[in-house]
């Protein structure tokens, strides 16, 4: 019997769920070394202790520590949460388009200085403009909440396809600084590999346009951060908001804390704060479960490695 090493926080009806597959497997919720199978994010260097691995099912879709030389042994299975965080990733966009249109976040500083200022004109959603950069899953979601309100939507993805409806131009990477060349708002949620290794330097944030805001919630490699640190010094553009940074957890004494014209989030839009969310991956893990009893192939394989 395989044994299963739960490090996902489920709870009682979700455990109850995976109990139903105690004929094939033993689950566990506690670290285990001799565990066959892990379900959820676990620390890479802790994993390496885990002799009888056989098959990670990770709970993020970006799965860069996984890959890289050397992190899992040679034929241990690793499989992704693709469309599991889709939702939540794009209402914590979606949110923080609406903060940085409307200068909420100008207004949050200004309360915590007692400061009763107008910060002046906002835009509205009505012909707003916004390039999404990583056109998949999340990308889908997030044009659906965008769309109905009138924004305008151009999409940039790595290969040429058919525009869908729910865009408005539709351009490769290659034609990037185009696509960003005359928006109010840039998204990325661009994955982290080596081909969009700071696929954002200097010439492309002075491709935007000097009002335009700027929002990562993809990978923190985009860009390097002297970079950042030189578009909110000389204020290349208007505003940055960034979910996620090339060294985690973000350095106390960064200088990026400082900034008026930058919104700070630790990396949390996509971790399980919808429960929804948590269901979708409890869901797939046991549907790979049966999969995997069944010796059947499973969904979201990761063969890429560096």
């Amino acid at each position: 019997m395989k044994k299963v090493f739960v490090t996902y926080k489920a709870d009682e009806k979700q455990k109850e769920r995976f109990s139903a597959l105690a004929d094939e497997y033993e689950f566990v919720y506690k670290e285990d070394k001799d565990a066959n199978i892990v379900i959820g994010n676990y620390p890479i260097e802790k994993l390496k202790e885990f002799e009888k691995l056989e098959w990670i099912q990770t709970g993020a879709v970006g799965v860069d520590k996984y890959i890289r030389k050397g992190a899992l042994r040679d034929g241990v299975i690793l499989t992704n949460a693709v469309d599991v965080h889709s939702q939540e990733v794009a209402e914590h966009i979606f949110a923080t388009i609406t903060a940085m249109i409307k200068k909420l976040y100008l207004y949050r500083d200004d309360q915590y200085e007692h400061k009763w200022t107008d910060e002046g004109p906002v835009k509205e959603y009505k012909n707003l403009k916004v390039a999404i950069v990583g056109f998949g899953n999340i990308a889908k979601v997030l044009c659906q909440l965008l769309k109905p309100l009138g924004v305008y939507i151009i999409g940039v993805k790595r290969t040429v396809s058919e525009k869908p409806d729910y865009v408005d131009e539709l351009y490769t990477d290659k034609d990037l600084k185009k696509a960003i060349s005359d928006v109010d708002v840039v998204v990325s949620v661009l994955p982290g590999n080596k081909a969009n290794e700071y696929l954002f330097d200097l010439d492309t944030f002075k491709a935007m346009r000097k009002d335009c805001v700027f929002i990562n919630a993809g990978r923190g490699n985009l860009y390097r951060y002297e970079v950042l640190k030189e578009v909110l010094d000389k204020k290349i553009i208007e505003a940055v908001a960034s979910d996620v940074f090339e060294s985690e957890p973000l350095d106390r004494n960064s200088d990026l804390w400082n900034y008026r014209n930058m919104i700070i989030t630790p990396h949390i839009a996509g971790s399980f704060h919808l429960y929804s969310a948590a269901e979708r991956f409890v869901a797939l893990s046991i549907d790979n479960l049966k999969r995997y009893a069944k010796g059947e192939e499973l969904r979201n394989v990761v063969t890429e490695r560096d």
